[in-house]
């Protein structure tokens, strides 16, 4: 089979490291491994993090 990548996206999420853990999980079980591109950790202030998930979009052709 062969697929093109439509579409690139990012999806961020933020709050307390546990809560984003969780919430990057979720997402991340939601996407087929083939989806997934990388993920990026920030360190905000009062020990609130950030973490970005890019994924990209496929259409089988």
């Amino acid at each position: 089979m062969e697929y093109t990548v439509r579409k690139v996206r990012t999806k961020i999420f933020t709050g307390s490291p546990n809560d984003v853990e969780e919430q990057v999980n979720i997402f991340l079980n939601t996407l087929d491994q083939m989806n997934y591109v990388d993920v990026k950790v920030t360190t905000l202030d009062g020990g609130i993090i950030s973490a970005v998930v890019v994924y990209k979009v496929v259409q089988k052709l």
